[in-house]
C-alpha cells in the first residue's frame, strides 16, 4: 500500500516526473473485489430452488420488471446465511402453513463475492450501490405477498399497490418506495419469518449475527404492529424485547440510503462471523441443522423425485472459491443404514467414485466445470442397504453462468496517467490493464485554469486513452489536472496528474 502522507490518511503514490500522483477514495463495489476479504477469497455456495414447497421460499428464473432481481447468476451466498434463512423459511411454514406467495430470493452476491454487476451492450452496470452486496453476507429477499396484481405492473412484487408518483406528462412512474400502506403484504408470515431470524440471532449468537435489515417504512410499520400484537398475546415468541430489537435492526432512513428500492424486498445484512471464533459451535450447529432439514424436505411427498429413499437423502452443494467450483455430495439421514464400503458417487456422467476421507465416509467432493452459459448436471449416489437392497439416488444440480469478466479486479493503482512531451504540445496518456476496459463507463480529463472556478471536462476514449492537453496562446494556465475513472456506473475515482 502507498504511504500515508497526511492526517486524513489520503493515499498518495509519487511517480517519476510528469507522471500520475494517485489520489482517490477507496473502491466501493462493482470492481471485482470483495470488501469483506481479508487475505483469502470467500467461499460461497449457490442457493438452489427449494426441493419442496415446505421449504417456504421460491426463486425466480430471471430478472423481472420493476427491479425484482431473479437472475440465478447472482444467487451466491455464505453457507451460514443460507442455513439461517432456509431455517426461518421452514419454521414459518410449520407455524402458519404454506404461503400463497412465499418470498422470492432476489440478488445475493456475484460468484466472485463482489456486488452483482451486469455487462450488456450498453456496458457495465452495477446492480446495487456501493459495497452493499459484497461477501455473501447481504441478501435481498422479497416479501411474502397476498397478491402480485399491481396498479401498473404485472406481476408486481412490491408489498404496496401505491408505489408510484405522477409525471409531468400526466402519467405515473415508479417511486421505488411505498407511497401508500403495505396492502399486499402477507403481514403475519413476513413478521413471523423476521421473528424466526431474530430468534436465532438472539438465542444462539447473543445478538451478534444480524447487522441490519433494510426495509420499506410502510412494511416496517405493518411488521412492528403485528409483532406488538403477538407480544401482547404471547404468540410466536414475540415480546416487547423482540419488538425493540427488530426496530433497532430495521433500516429505513433516507439519510443512510435505505428509504428507497426496498418496496419489494428486505435487505438482510449479516456480520462476517469467524467460523473458528467464539461462535464456531453455533455456526456448526446451524449448518448441521440445515442438512437435516434438506434431508427431511427431500423425503416430503411433493419433493423432487429421486433425491431420497429408505431414510437416505442425497444432498448436493455447489460452491465456489476464487471462481473454482466444487460440487459436494453427501448421503444424509439418521435412519440411513447401508453396508460398509458400498457407497459410490457419480457426477455429470463420469466415473463412479468412492468417498476418499475415512472421517467422512458419506461425503465426496469433485471439481465442477463452469461455462459462459447456464446448464445443469446430474449428481448420483449408489449404495447397498443393510438389508441387501440396492438404491440409487439422483439430483439435478443447476450450474449458473460464469462469464470471464468475473475475474477482473480493478484497483485505483491499476490506472496510471502520464503527461509526456509531444512536439510543442503535451500528451496525456492513461495506462491500465486491457481487461479493465469491460468495467469502464467513463474516462475523462478534468482541468481547471487559473482565475476560473469552472471545471473543464474532456472525454477520453478507453480504447485509445490519450489526448493532447488543451494549451496554447490565449488560454489561461492549467492549475488542476485530473483524470476521472468511472466503473460500472457506480464508482468514480479521481486521479490527480502531476504536470
Amino acid at each position: 500500500m502507498p504511504p500515508l502522507l497526511d492526517a486524513l490518511g489520503t493515499a498518495v503514490r509519487l511517480l517519476p516526473c510528469l507522471s500520475l500522483v494517485l489520489f482517490c477514495l477507496p473502491a466501493a463495489a462493482n470492481d471485482g473485489r470483495n470488501r469483506y476479504e481479508q487475505g483469502l477469497a470467500a467461499e460461497l455456495v449457490h442457493w438452489h430452488a427449494p426441493v419442496s414447497a415446505q421449504g417456504g421460499y421460491r426463486v425466480l428464473a430471471e430478472d423481472m420488471a420493476g427491479g425484482a432481481d431473479g437472475d440465478p447468476a447472482y444467487r451466491w451466498v455464505n453457507r451460514h446465511a443460507l442455513a439461517l434463512t432456509r431455517w426461518a423459511s421452514h419454521r414459518t411454514v410449520q407455524q402458519l402453513g404454506l404461503a400463497p406467495l412465499p418470498y422470492p430470493v432476489f440478488d445475493l452476491a456475484s460468484e466472485n463475492a463482489d456486488t452483482p454487476l451486469q455487462i450488456t451492450d450498453q456496458g457495465a452496470r452495477g446492480r446495487h450501490p456501493g459495497g452493499s452486496h459484497d461477501g455473501g453476507y447481504n441478501l435481498d429477499l422479497g416479501y411474502y405477498m397476498t397478491s402480485e396484481q399491481g396498479k401498473l405492473e404485472r406481476p408486481d412484487y412490491a408489498a404496496c399497490t401505491e408505489h408510484h408518483r405522477p409525471k409531468a406528462d400526466g402519467g405515473w412512474e415508479d417511486a421505488h418506495q411505498c407511497t401508500g400502506p403495505a396492502d399486499r403484504l402477507d403481514t403475519p408470515r413476513q413478521t413471523l419469518f423476521l421473528l424466526e431470524l431474530l430468534r436465532v440471532h438472539r438465542e444462539r449468537f447473543g445478538s451478534q449475527l444480524i447487522e441490519a435489515i433494510g426495509i420499506d417504512a410502510q412494511v416496517r410499520a405493518a411488521v412492528l404492529a403485528q409483532a406488538r400484537a403477538w407480544g401482547l398475546r404471547r404468540q410466536h415468541g414475540s415480546s416487547a424485547a423482540a419488538v425493540a430489537e427488530l426496530d433497532r435492526l430495521f433500516a429505513s432512513s433516507p439519510y443512510e440510503g435505505w428509504a428507497t428500492s426496498h418496496h419489494h424486498h428486505i435487505h438482510l445484512r449479516l456480520r462476517p462471523l469467524d467460523p473458528s471464533g467464539p461462535h464456531r459451535e453455533a455456526l456448526r450447529a446451524l449448518l448441521e441443522q440445515d442438512r437435516d432439514l434438506e434431508a427431511r424436505l427431500l423425503a416430503a411427498p411433493d419433493a423432487e423425485a429421486g433425491g431420497a429413499q429408505a431414510g437416505c437423502a442425497l444432498l448436493t452443494e455447489l460452491s465456489s472459491y476464487a471462481l473454482n467450483r466444487t460440487v459436494s455430495l453427501r448421503l444424509h439421514g439418521a435412519a440411513c443404514k447401508l453396508q460398509s464400503g458400498s457407497l459410490r458417487f457419480r457426477w455429470a456422467g463420469g466415473d463412479w467414485q468412492a468417498p476418499r476421507d475415512p472421517l467422512q465416509p458419506r461425503f465426496h467432493a469433485l471439481p465442477a466445470a463452469a461455462g459462459a452459459s447456464s446448464s445443469t448436471a446430474l449428481a448420483e449416489a449408489a449404495f447397498t442397504l443393510a438389508d441387501g437392497r440396492i438404491v440409487q439416488l439422483r439430483r439435478n444440480v443447476a450450474l449458473p453462468a460464469q462469464p470471464g469478466w468475473l475475474r477482473v479486479r480493478a484497483e485505483p493503482r491499476d490506472f496510471v496517467a502520464q503527461v509526456q512531451p509531444d512536439g510543442e504540445a503535451r500528451l496525456l496518456r492513461v495506462d491500465f490493464p486491457p481487461a479493465h476496459r469491460v468495467l469502464i463507463d467513463k474516462l475523462e480529463l478534468v482541468l481547471r485554469r487559473a482565475g476560473s472556478a469552472t471545471l473543464e471536462r474532456l472525454p477520453i476514449h478507453p480504447a485509445q486513452p490519450q489526448l493532447r492537453l488543451p494549451e496554447g496562446e490565449g488560454q489561461a494556465r492549467i492549475e488542476l489536472l485530473e483524470v476521472e475513472v468511472g466503473l460500472s456506473r457506480r464508482i468514480r475515482w479521481r486521479l490527480p496528474v502531476g504536470f
